[in-house]
């Protein structure tokens, strides 16, 4: 019978996260428009439960190239998730509590708001094209640089967590991650590494990092040193240079 799949069926999974079992990941169908998997979180504490993002929204809008430093710039997340009594903490964690008979509500709420979410951020497609330009810059470089390599877009891998994590491309098998050089966009894309490297499978992978170095060569500088912990990175200038562009 489908009941006894249905989870399968659906692409839902619980991966507890925690030692004594009260804090879990769930895996699901829901991703943002770039395909990154959509966060849920759920926390059992004492009579209570939390379903919560552990921050990745803000992560994700980040690594999207959202300035999100002040207060006044996150008031739309908030917006956005009020309706639903989803609040934005103090620590950047979007979060909803409830009682354990109030769970299922609950869960319904924070779905919603990160959907809500979902489709704010395809609406704005288009809206911010600097991201955009950059990838099809990067996309042009490695054809350029690799002519016969098989270049694949939107290679997904699933990290130590259980998420999955669409990155920008593979060239013959290899991860390729283009990042500017904010430090959030850094942080964003090195908790996603990470997560990936964490995996037993991924560990011989050789990732590559592109650094859009153009604007700023000192804090791309700086901020390669972090990736270069977790994958081979190099600087846009550079990739320009092995695939003939001058500027």
């Amino acid at each position: 019978m489908i009941c006894n799949r249905i989870s399968e069926v659906l692409g839902l999974a619980c991966h507890p996260i925690s030692d004594d079992g009260l804090i879990a990941t769930i895996a699901s169908p829901f991703t943002y428009p770039d395909g990154d998997e959509i966060p849920i979180f759920v926390e059992k504490l004492g009579p209570q439960i939390r379903f919560f993002d552990d921050g990745e929204v803000l992560l994700h809008l980040l690594g999207r190239g959202l300035f999100l430093d002040d207060h006044r710039k996150t008031k739309f997340i908030k917006n956005l998730a009020e309706p639903n009594n989803v609040q934005l903490n103090a620590q950047g964690e979007l979060e909803i509590w409830s009682t354990e008979e109030g769970a299922p509500a609950a869960f319904a709420r924070y779905i919603s708001t990160m959907l809500t979410l979902s489709k704010w951020e395809t609406e704005q497609i288009g809206v911010a094209t600097d991201i955009s330009l950059f990838l099809d810059e990067v996309a042009l470089c490695l054809r350029a640089w690799k002519p016969q390599a098989r270049i694949i877009e939107g290679p997904e891998y699933t990290g130590i967590s259980g998420h999955i994590y669409k990155l920008h491309f593979s060239m013959d098998g290899d991860p390729v991650l283009a990042v500017n050089p904010r430090h959030a966009s850094v942080s964003s894309a090195a908790k996603k590494l990470l997560d990936i490297r964490a995996v037993d499978e991924h560990k011989s992978l050789r990732i590559f990092v592109i650094m859009d170095d153009r604007e700023n060569k000192d804090s791309a500088k700086n901020e390669a040193r972090v990736l270069g912990v977790v994958a081979n990175v190099m600087m846009m200038s550079s990739l320009e240079g092995r695939a003939g562009i001058s500027r």
